[in-house]
């Protein structure tokens, strides 16, 4: 395999967790090899694809440019590749990062002492992807946010795991920073970041109806993808974003999280129609968790 896919794995990885560890951890690498790929590939390319500093870390215009370019393509041989591992038997659990991180392996710890217990391989996966992979049966469930008014898929079904309120993120110097609440109306002038592909579709396509609903066209600016990527650019004043409680408690950034009481999200478990029993138990593991 040319080791520049490598390349390119790690600089999406690095793209959308602005974060030099967090993509290792993602990628399974140690954090040097992720440098070192994100190193050669700007030597191949003669140009920064980051800032970074000892705080931070930004895509360049060339790297934005390149990210917008490459992540779909990637993620289609990352999807490819999946097909042809083995998938070896069992459940194959697909997720969204911010739940991942605490509610899908704790689910999967007490699985393993099921009765109906299968091997387990838990998969990090935009919701994207998860579609993908549930139609094609790579995935048997996928774990993932969904706004109130966003399409129903009419061919895979959903289950609730729980729902909860959503805050707005802002700098501590915006005017709303020290507020208690808001409405969504209140945030009608607002930049909202969202991703620069297709990944957050259903997201998107949900919170445009709710800003509809509270009569406004919200401008959205595509700039990164994933909670944590947004809440930095958040940070550094490009714009506001939504943020779930689990993207609430990394505490990586200094914002101010602001309750918005007419806006929730859904987390849903999401299978192909008529899921068999060890499924529907697992789904019961993460419901009673949640």
């Amino acid at each position: 395999m040319d080791p520049r896919l490598s390349w390119l794995t790690s600089f999406v990885a690095v793209a959308e967790e602005l974060h030099f560890g967090r993509a290792a951890d993602r990628l399974h690498l140690s954090t040097s090899a992720v440098s070192r790929h994100v190193r050669l590939l700007e030597d191949e390319f003669g140009t920064p694809l980051f800032d970074r500093t000892s705080r931070s870390v930004r895509l360049t215009p060339s790297g934005r440019a390149l990210y917008g370019e490459i992540a779909v393509p990637v993620a289609a041989l990352r999807s490819a590749f999946l097909r042809g591992d083995g998938a070896a038997a069992g459940l194959c659990v697909a997720y969204v990062s911010a739940p991942g991180e605490r509610l899908v392996p704790e689910a999967a710890a007490r699985f393993r002492t099921d009765p109906l217990a299968l091997p387990l391989r838990l998969l990090p996966a935009t919701s994207s992807e998860q579609r993908v992979g549930l139609l094609d049966g790579r995935i048997d469930v996928g774990i993932q946010w969904v706004l109130p008014g966003s399409p129903a898929p009419v061919d895979l079904e959903m289950t609730p795991i729980r729902t909860e309120s959503l805050a707005v993120a802002l700098p501590p110097s915006h005017p709303y920073a020290s507020s208690s609440a808001l409405r969504l109306a209140d945030l009608a002038g607002e930049d909202w970041l969202m991703s620069v592909d297709s990944s957050d579709l259903v997201l998107r396509q949900g919170f445009v109806a709710a800003c509809q609903r509270a009569g406004f066209l919200p401008r959205i600016r595509s700039e990164a993808n994933g909670f944590k990527a947004q809440l930095s650019l958040v940070a550094a004043g490009r714009g506001v974003c939504f943020a779930p409680s689990v993207a609430r408690e990394s505490g990586d950034f200094e914002l101010a999280f602001v309750p918005v009481h007419d806006l929730t999200v859904d987390l849903v478990a999401v299978t192909r129609p008529a899921p068999d029993r060890r499924l529907r138990r697992f789904i019961e593991l993460l419901r009673a968790i949640a």
